[in-house]
């Protein structure tokens, strides 16, 4: 026989927590944002709550220090049509989020930083001329429009156009530090060809502020790969120091490299430099083709880099035999997607791309398992019959998030 008394209880304690805003949001903080979208249906109350955009950065804040692994690696290489961006899921539930609203045809993921994503899509202003086989000529008149979204709330803000002189963008947020991102643009410089500049777009004022500082980029940096991490946005570059940008100071300030790059930092093949749960990494190569690399990762406030691992993924072409490794190209052997730092180190670990699979390699055991298999993409050229596949492509961390851009 049930007992009516004890589902009145439960009837009431729901009632109570209902009722009670601030104990309804301590609960709803713990709740993933996808989860917190299907709970705007259950009342009005409930929609308002959690439409607040404060409890929205709440939510963020407190998911940022819960949850510090991303939920997935999301693809880009290249424009690739929408709403079809590759994912690699790091953890079971994850999904691939879609892209169709955006209402255009190419898009390019530019960057990502704590559940925001900075795009790029390209818009033809003048219909392109055609040739008799009918492919399209590249000499069509287009223009690139940039724009931040949120690919959990499908939410997207296009930015008014940078310095017509950019080389580059990078998003810069962090829900800890501000409810409010910023856009760090590297321009040349009016008065010299070997001169830059900082112009930086901040959400909280809608506009971009060119700043008054000239800087020389070191040899070989590349400007196209940023990382924000601690307020900065870090490049990296081939030569004995680097540089990064420090927000709120808007100072620009040199970084070291390994210290091998002061006398043979171009025999040295940079296959990865990213961030993950605030350590910045950096894993190195001189052959792909020996199936070894090196992980270094940055000490504490840029004193150097400190060499963490050596990896032989001998073992892995041994345990899974049918991957067919490229030895014929040496820029297409493998491709390191993504050093993730775990909550313990024996959980620390790189995502590797091999053969159209995602494999995980542990740094501390040296044991591999399969992520997921990952589809041939077609060239860009319809005349191109030989799919390419994801050598050299960028791994932007996806992180769910209910943030308003």
């Amino acid at each position: 026989m049930r007992n009516p008394k004890g589902k009145l209880e439960i009837c009431w304690s729901s009632e109570i927590i209902a009722s009670n805003v601030d104990l309804l949001t301590e609960i709803l903080l713990w709740a993933p944002a996808k989860s917190l979208l299907k709970f705007k249906c259950v009342s009005k109350r409930w929609h308002s709550l959690i439409s607040d955009p404060k409890f929205c950065i709440s939510h963020a804040r407190f998911q940022r220090m819960l949850n510090r692994t991303a939920d997935a690696l999301m693809l880009s290489n290249g424009y690739k049509s929408t709403p079809e961006f590759h994912l690699v899921p790091l953890k079971h539930s994850t999904k691939v989020p879609f892209f169709d609203y955006f209402n255009v045809s190419e898009v390019k993921i530019i960057h990502s930083c704590n559940g925001l994503l900075l795009c790029c899509c390209k818009l033809m202003l003048d219909k392109p001329k055609f040739v008799k086989t009918t492919q399209m000529k590249t000499d069509g008149l287009c223009e690139f429009r940039y724009f931040v979204c949120n690919p959990t709330t499908k939410e997207f803000k296009i930015l008014s156009p940078p310095k017509p002189t950019y080389l580059s963008l990078s998003l810069a947020f962090d829900p800890l530090i501000s409810p409010y991102y910023k856009v760090v643009c590297i321009c040349k410089g009016s008065s010299s060809k070997e001169e830059f500049q900082i112009d930086v777009y901040s959400s909280e004022t809608e506009s971009w502020s060119l700043l008054p500082i000239l800087f020389k980029m070191p040899l070989g940096m590349t400007y196209s790969n940023g990382v924000f991490l601690d307020g900065s946005v870090h490049w990296y570059s081939y030569a004995e120091t680097s540089l990064y940008f420090h927000i709120d100071s808007q100072s620009v300030k040199k970084m070291p490299m390994p210290f091998m790059f002061s006398w043979e930092g171009l025999d040295w093949d940079i296959m990865y430099f990213g961030e993950s749960r605030g350590h910045m990494h950096l894993v190195l190569t001189k052959n792909r083709s020996s199936l070894e690399f090196d992980v270094f990762e940055m000490e504490f406030e840029y004193t150097g880099w400190s060499f963490s691992y050596h990896v032989n993924m001998h073992p892995m072409r041994l345990m899974f035999p049918e991957l067919t490794w490229n030895f014929m190209n040496k820029h297409a052997v493998f491709s390191v997607l993504s050093v993730i730092q775990g909550e313990k180190d024996e959980e620390k670990k790189v995502v590797i791309f091999v053969d159209g699979r995602a494999m995980s390699y542990n740094l501390c055991d040296g044991t591999s398992i399969k992520i997921c298999d990952l589809e041939p993409r077609p060239r860009r050229s319809e005349i191109a019959r030989v799919p390419w596949h994801y050598e050299g492509c960028q791994a932007h961390p996806y992180f769910q998030s209910l943030v308003s851009v």
